[in-house]
């Protein structure tokens, strides 16, 4: 009996330093109101200080009592003690209206990370996007969707399932302002939020990208219901060099 309760102290003890033997860092953005609730980025890194995921949580009450119109809250990416290329700074939009084309005019959420500033975003006016992106930094399958001032060019998936007959649930976008990509998007219907999610989608990757930094392979939709809380979140990050 009391190997069986040694054994069981060193295991509950390994268990306890395991996470500080690993070096790994998870690091919070502050927090900012939507809705009810609250929302905040993150980032993690492994023992190298490799960017290794970053995303977006929110709670439960931040899909509760959203305005009529759009609306938009920032919320800074974790302080500059690690960094984070290309990301800058991430900007949740909520559409209640939806928008251009026909199949997004549906209430939903635009999770943006953007590679440039906010003070840069402001910068956008109306048909400035007017240089072409060159065909080795388009993912496959994409096209210029909508253009937006102080948000830039939205480019969607052509092979998504909503131009082929299905509801939109979840989609990624890039985004290009220039000729160069600036922001990076999962937009997800609120609809989807509410079902409490375990999703996980592809993202396509173009032939090259013109910013060295962390690019995913795949983004996620998870509810947690031990908090109640959302998150979304780029995975499967792979630096990439500028060609």
């Amino acid at each position: 009996m009391k190997r069986k309760v040694a054994v069981l102290a060193l295991a509950l003890v390994f268990a306890a330093v395991m996470p500080l033997c690993t070096g790994s860092k998870h690091l919070n953005g502050p927090k900012r109101t939507l809705g009810k609730g609250s929302v905040w980025s993150w980032t993690e890194f492994d023992t190298d200080g490799k960017l290794v995921r970053l995303g977006v949580t929110m709670t439960n009450g931040a899909l509760v009592d959203l305005p009529s119109s759009y609306d938009e809250v920032e919320v800074p990416l974790p302080g500059t003690e690690m960094p984070t290329p290309p990301y800058n700074t991430v900007v949740v939009g909520w559409d209640p209206l939806g928008h251009a084309p026909d199949v997004y005019s549906v209430p939903h959420f635009d999770f943006m990370f953007y590679f440039i500033t906010s003070e840069e975003l402001g910068r956008i006016s109306p048909g400035s996007d007017t240089i072409p992106v060159a065909a080795r930094f388009r993912p496959p399958d994409y096209f210029a969707a909508l253009a937006e001032p102080t948000v830039g060019t939205h480019w969607g998936d052509t092979l998504a399932q909503e131009f082929h007959g299905k509801p939109f649930s979840a989609t990624f976008v890039y985004g290009f302002q220039d000729g160069k990509m600036i922001f990076l998007e999962p937009m997800i219907a609120s609809s989807f939020l509410g079902t409490e999610p375990a999703f996980s989608g592809a993202v396509k990757q173009p032939a090259a990208f013109e910013r060295e930094g962390y690019y995913p392979t795949h983004y996620t939709v998870e509810y947690n219901r031990k908090d109640s809380t959302i998150t979304v979140a780029l995975e499967g990050l792979t630096l990439k060099k500028p060609q």
